[in-house]
């Protein structure tokens, strides 16, 4: 279930809000959320000073377009007993910025600290911890999620989308008689800050072209196999499968390797893709089949594309990249990434 509208619907009106528990008077989870920096933050327990959390994403037009006000509120309620944070939930829209979904903590530190380079904002940003436990308490609803916590970690406003003039009057409420020299009393006012820059973020370019391959090809569930939260997982994994192929009939399967952006690095000219295999679960010992070469040679950032008859039998399958990519200073690492697929469509 996702939120309707651009409007700002509070906790009481709405279902699901309701259905994930973040109403008036009831307390947060507890759950350790970290900033780009690793500094670990608590969502729930005791504080000595109120919360605010934003949930937004820099592919969302919708929450970039509110950022400066969110800003301007932070700015002036410095001098309150209130922190606020931008609240990183998961990519909304991530094909609008050609991003990709982070695998491990350490990735999606990364992506926060480029969502806030790309803003220059003063409000820092939180994100899920190892676990993912955010969310798997809230999934990927609520993007644009608003919430304002008490010092005993008890929810005081909760709205479905993050609106700058209807935070502003909560905290007004809160923090009733509070003014300072630059705050006018009337909530229309202009402050005397000067409207934040920001960094002028662009829609990314596809310079690429995707390989001929059937329409309504479903996205599998990919889990890819991580043995160090520390390593850098430069490839993400898409996998399609048509319909019959589903069904244990005859049909195509895609895959598609990204290099992911936060990295930086592109194929290595001198041998980009060192080979593609896959390991399925029968016969018994496990078979272990080598890939054709990609449809299309690779350069760049290109993706590594394939367009295959699908493997037999409806166990999950393992597939196992080596490549080798260079950074910005000429460094080339060679890598071997796996990736578990199963037959099953991916939700949402």
């Amino acid at each position: 279930m996702w939120p309707l509208g651009n409007d700002p619907v509070s906790a009481r009106e709405s279902p699901l809000l309701q259905e994930v528990g973040l109403t008036p008077g009831r307390t947060l989870p507890s759950v350790t959320l970290y900033q780009g920096d690793g500094t670990p933050v608590p969502l729930g327990g005791k504080k000595p000073h109120f919360t605010v959390y934003l949930a937004g994403c820099n592919t969302c037009q919708i929450f970039l377009g509110k950022v400066d006000g969110f800003e301007q509120v932070a700015r002036d309620f410095a001098d309150c007993n209130v922190r606020f944070y931008h609240l990183h939930k998961g990519l909304v829209h991530p094909e609008l910025r050609n991003l990709l979904d982070p695998y491990t903590l350490r990735e999606r530190r990364l992506l926060i600290e480029q969502f806030g380079a790309e803003l220059q904002s003063q409000i820092p940003w939180l994100v899920d911890g190892p676990q993912a436990e955010l969310s798997r308490m809230w999934g990927k609803a609520l993007p644009n999620l608003q919430l304002v916590v008490d010092p005993r970690g008890k929810i005081v406003h909760a709205s479905e989308w993050g609106d700058p003039a209807a935070l502003r009057e909560v905290l007004r409420s809160i923090f009733l008689g509070w003014q300072t020299a630059g705050m006018a009393t009337s909530s229309s006012a202009e402050t005397r800050f000067a409207p934040l820059r920001r960094a002028e973020l662009r829609d990314t370019e596809t310079t690429w072209r995707h390989i001929d391959k059937p329409l309504y090809m479903p996205p599998l569930v990919v889990e890819p196999v991580v043995d160090d939260p520390e390593r850098s997982y430069f490839v993400k994994l898409r996998v399609e499968a048509e319909r019959p192929a589903l069904k244990g009939k005859p049909g195509k399967l895609y895959l598609r390797f990204d290099l992911d952006p936060v990295y930086g690095v592109t194929w290595d000219k001198a041998q980009p893709i060192v080979s593609a295999e896959f390991r399925t679960p029968t016969p018994i010992p496990r078979l272990l089949q080598t890939v054709p070469p990609a449809a299309r040679a690779v350069a760049g950032t290109d993706p590594a594309e394939w367009l295959l008859d699908c493997p037999a039998g409806r166990e999950p399958f393992e597939v196992r990249l080596g490549y080798r990519v260079t950074d910005s200073q000429g460094q080339t690492t060679e890598a071997v990434q796996r990736f578990v697929v199963e037959w099953r469509e991916a939700p949402g």
